[in-house]
Protein backbone atom coordinates (compact mmCIF):
# COMPACT_ATOMS: atom_id res chain seq x y z
CA UNK A 1 0.00 0.00 0.00
CA UNK A 2 1.18 3.26 -1.14
CA UNK A 3 2.47 5.22 2.09
CA UNK A 4 1.29 8.89 0.72
CA UNK A 5 -2.37 7.16 1.00
CA UNK A 6 -5.38 9.57 2.23
CA UNK A 7 -6.63 8.50 5.28
CA UNK A 8 -10.34 8.87 3.84
CA UNK A 9 -8.41 6.29 0.91
CA UNK A 10 -7.24 4.20 3.72
CA UNK A 11 -10.87 3.90 5.61
CA UNK A 12 -12.26 2.79 2.57
CA UNK A 13 -10.53 0.27 1.87
CA UNK A 14 -10.83 -1.25 5.62
CA UNK A 15 -14.20 -0.55 4.91
CA UNK A 16 -14.78 -2.25 1.89
CA UNK A 17 -13.00 -5.40 3.10
CA UNK A 18 -14.64 -5.70 6.24
CA UNK A 19 -17.93 -5.92 3.76
CA UNK A 20 -15.96 -8.83 1.64
CA UNK A 21 -14.97 -10.26 4.66
CA UNK A 22 -18.84 -10.10 6.54
CA UNK A 23 -20.50 -11.18 3.14
CA UNK A 24 -18.01 -14.08 2.48
CA UNK A 25 -18.84 -15.67 6.31
CA UNK A 26 -22.97 -14.54 6.21
CA UNK A 27 -23.68 -15.99 2.45
CA UNK A 28 -24.40 -19.61 4.73
CA UNK A 29 -27.00 -17.73 6.28
CA UNK A 30 -28.71 -16.14 3.56
CA UNK A 31 -27.21 -12.91 4.46
CA UNK A 32 -25.05 -10.21 2.88
CA UNK A 33 -22.75 -7.26 5.09
CA UNK A 34 -25.65 -5.12 4.56
CA UNK A 35 -28.02 -6.57 6.75
CA UNK A 36 -25.85 -7.19 9.70
CA UNK A 37 -25.65 -3.60 11.57
CA UNK A 38 -29.90 -3.69 10.55
CA UNK A 39 -30.03 -7.25 12.10
CA UNK A 40 -27.50 -6.29 15.15
CA UNK A 41 -29.72 -3.00 16.17
CA UNK A 42 -33.08 -4.49 16.15
CA UNK A 43 -31.58 -6.76 18.36
CA UNK A 44 -31.53 -3.91 21.31
CA UNK A 45 -34.22 -1.77 19.44
CA UNK A 46 -37.45 -3.83 18.20
CA UNK A 47 -40.44 -1.90 16.99
CA UNK A 48 -38.46 0.84 15.49
CA UNK A 49 -40.19 2.29 12.59
CA UNK A 50 -38.13 1.63 9.24
CA UNK A 51 -37.79 5.40 8.58
CA UNK A 52 -36.17 5.79 11.91
CA UNK A 53 -33.59 3.11 10.63
CA UNK A 54 -32.76 4.95 8.02
CA UNK A 55 -32.09 7.86 9.77
CA UNK A 56 -30.23 6.29 12.01
CA UNK A 57 -27.45 4.72 9.93
CA UNK A 58 -27.90 7.73 7.39
CA UNK A 59 -29.09 5.62 4.65
CA UNK A 60 -31.88 7.00 2.18
CA UNK A 61 -35.58 5.23 3.19
CA UNK A 62 -35.25 3.53 -0.67
CA UNK A 63 -32.19 1.28 -0.20
CA UNK A 64 -33.16 0.39 3.82
CA UNK A 65 -36.42 -0.54 2.33
CA UNK A 66 -35.00 -2.85 0.33
CA UNK A 67 -33.29 -4.39 2.60
CA UNK A 68 -35.92 -4.16 5.24
CA UNK A 69 -37.72 -6.07 2.22
CA UNK A 70 -35.48 -8.87 2.09
CA UNK A 71 -34.90 -9.95 5.88
CA UNK A 72 -38.72 -9.96 5.95
CA UNK A 73 -39.31 -11.95 2.53
CA UNK A 74 -36.22 -14.37 4.22
CA UNK A 75 -37.98 -14.56 7.52
CA UNK A 76 -35.64 -12.91 9.71
CA UNK A 77 -37.79 -9.71 10.86
CA UNK A 78 -41.50 -8.95 10.58
CA UNK A 79 -43.66 -5.58 10.70
CA UNK A 80 -46.21 -5.01 13.26
CA UNK A 81 -48.87 -2.49 13.36
CA UNK A 82 -48.28 -0.02 15.73
CA UNK A 83 -50.86 0.06 18.31
CA UNK A 84 -50.69 3.78 18.68
CA UNK A 85 -50.95 4.20 15.45
CA UNK A 86 -52.85 1.81 13.43
CA UNK A 87 -50.96 3.23 9.93
CA UNK A 88 -47.74 2.87 11.49
CA UNK A 89 -45.25 -0.15 11.87
CA UNK A 90 -42.56 -1.22 14.00
CA UNK A 91 -39.94 -3.52 12.97
CA UNK A 92 -39.28 -6.64 14.84
CA UNK A 93 -37.14 -9.62 14.67
CA UNK A 94 -38.32 -13.31 14.20
CA UNK A 95 -37.33 -16.45 15.49
CA UNK A 96 -35.15 -16.91 12.48
CA UNK A 97 -33.54 -13.48 13.14
CA UNK A 98 -33.23 -14.20 17.11
CA UNK A 99 -31.62 -17.18 16.47
CA UNK A 100 -28.56 -16.14 14.29
CA UNK A 101 -28.27 -13.05 16.38
CA UNK A 102 -25.61 -14.59 18.66
CA UNK A 103 -23.50 -15.46 15.26
CA UNK A 104 -23.70 -12.26 13.65
CA UNK A 105 -21.91 -10.91 16.46
CA UNK A 106 -19.63 -13.31 17.28
CA UNK A 107 -18.78 -13.00 13.30
CA UNK A 108 -18.42 -9.27 13.53
CA UNK A 109 -16.47 -9.72 16.87
CA UNK A 110 -13.78 -11.93 14.66
CA UNK A 111 -13.15 -9.60 12.26
CA UNK A 112 -12.80 -7.01 14.58
CA UNK A 113 -10.05 -9.13 16.69
CA UNK A 114 -8.47 -10.07 13.70
CA UNK A 115 -7.87 -6.64 12.18
CA UNK A 116 -6.83 -5.36 15.39
CA UNK A 117 -4.20 -7.82 16.24
CA UNK A 118 -1.73 -5.39 14.26
CA UNK A 119 -2.14 -3.24 17.00
CA UNK A 120 -0.34 -3.71 20.23
CA UNK A 121 -3.30 -4.38 22.85
CA UNK A 122 -2.47 -1.57 25.10
CA UNK A 123 -2.86 1.29 22.43
CA UNK A 124 -6.16 -0.98 21.37
CA UNK A 125 -8.89 1.20 23.68
CA UNK A 126 -6.97 4.31 22.42
CA UNK A 127 -7.20 3.66 19.01
CA UNK A 128 -11.18 3.03 18.92
CA UNK A 129 -11.85 6.36 20.81
CA UNK A 130 -9.42 8.16 18.47
CA UNK A 131 -11.90 6.63 15.63
CA UNK A 132 -14.81 6.91 16.86
CA UNK A 133 -13.97 10.44 17.72
CA UNK A 134 -13.21 10.77 13.95
CA UNK A 135 -16.26 9.07 12.67
CA UNK A 136 -18.14 12.17 15.31
CA UNK A 137 -16.33 14.87 13.59
CA UNK A 138 -16.85 13.47 9.83
CA UNK A 139 -20.41 13.69 10.93
CA UNK A 140 -20.20 17.17 12.12
CA UNK A 141 -18.44 18.48 9.26
CA UNK A 142 -21.27 16.97 7.00
CA UNK A 143 -23.69 18.54 8.24
CA UNK A 144 -25.23 16.68 11.46
CA UNK A 145 -27.88 18.17 12.63
CA UNK A 146 -29.49 19.17 9.92
CA UNK A 147 -31.94 17.36 7.87
CA UNK A 148 -30.87 13.86 5.64
CA UNK A 149 -31.01 15.06 2.28
CA UNK A 150 -33.58 11.83 1.06
CA UNK A 151 -35.87 12.76 4.07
Amino acid sequence: MHPDMPLGALISVIHRNHIIALNTRLRPLGLSASHLPILLFLSHREGIPQEALARHFRIDKATIARAVKRLEDDGFVCRKTDPANRRAYGLFLTGKGTEVRDELRVIDAEWEKDLLSVVPETRRSDLVRTLRALAEQSIAIAGAGREHACE
